[in-house]
């Protein structure tokens, strides 16, 4: 009788008899994984927009200079959190820009403005072409975010949702990445993360990913060193960047 006991990620190995053996390559199991918010559906300019409007209502001024230093976390809560520091916020300001902020990014994406990264779909498009199956990950409830992945056509390519409403730690951490990957049924090794900010990087390289950076307007200033590949839009990604050695 045939049996198949797998030896390593990369093979199958199946005894015919006690005495030869056979080795299979295996199908390999790629994935492609990023961000619902920022990456996947861009955000940072309503955000900054956002809190210009809410700070100078506290007779603070707040520019582009300010977004960099304290505007570029994931979560709403956290970007409140770090102006409450740099900008002695009381308390009860700090919480009620934070919701107000986090009401502003979900009006965003239950209306027409909501969109995906430009050049996106063809990223999916060539990840799903050489096998690999896509995840996602946001810190959105997960029926607001799986409302948001089909408003803005991310269904078609039929990805693998996780959430990790109300985080707390840095979002994303390097433990998100990694239940996603065992959400999929998938390894690091063989997986590829489209980042477009330094903290997504770091993280999604701790846990074993190849890293693609696509950094927005906030974020090119930043350091994605040991990253794979950088490029300045998503539609410059090439199959060699995503999957050149997995």
């Amino acid at each position: 009788m045939l049996r198949a006991v797998r030896a390593a990620p990369e093979r199958i190995h199946e005894t015919v008899s006690d005495d030869i053996l056979i080795e299979v390559r295996s199908v390999q199991k790629r994935a492609l994984v990023m961000e619902l918010e920022t990456v996947a559906v861009p955000t940072r300019r309503l955000v900054f927009e956002t809190l210009r409007s809410l700070l100078s209502e506290e007779g603070i001024p707040f520019d582009e200079t300010g977004m960099l230093r304290h505007g570029l976390h994931s979560v709403p809560a956290r970007i409140a959190a770090e102006l409450a520091a740099a900008y002695g916020l009381k308390p009860a300001v700090q919480k009620s820009l934070g919701d107000r902020v986090a009401k502003a990014l979900m009006d965003h994406f239950a209306s027409p403005a909501a969109v995906l990264r430009l050049g996106l779909d063809r990223v999916l498009s060539t990840a799903r072409g050489h096998g690999a199956a896509i995840g996602l990950i946001s810190w959105q409830p997960e029926p607001a975010a799986a409302a948001l992945v089909s408003r803005v056509g991310l269904d078609q390519s039929q990805p693998l949702l996780l959430c990790f409403p109300q985080p707390d730690h840095e979002f994303p951490g390097a433990d998100n990445w990694l239940r996603l990957l065992k959400a999929m049924g998938r390894q690091p090794q063989d997986a590829v993360a489209l980042c477009d900010s330094r903290a997504g990087c770091r993280s999604a390289l701790t846990a074993g990913l190849r890293v693609v950076a696509v950094p927005d307007e906030f974020t090119l200033h930043q350091d994605f060193g040991g990253a794979d590949a950088l490029v300045h839009h998503a539609e410059d990604v090439t199959a060699e960047m995503l999957f050149g050695r997995l």
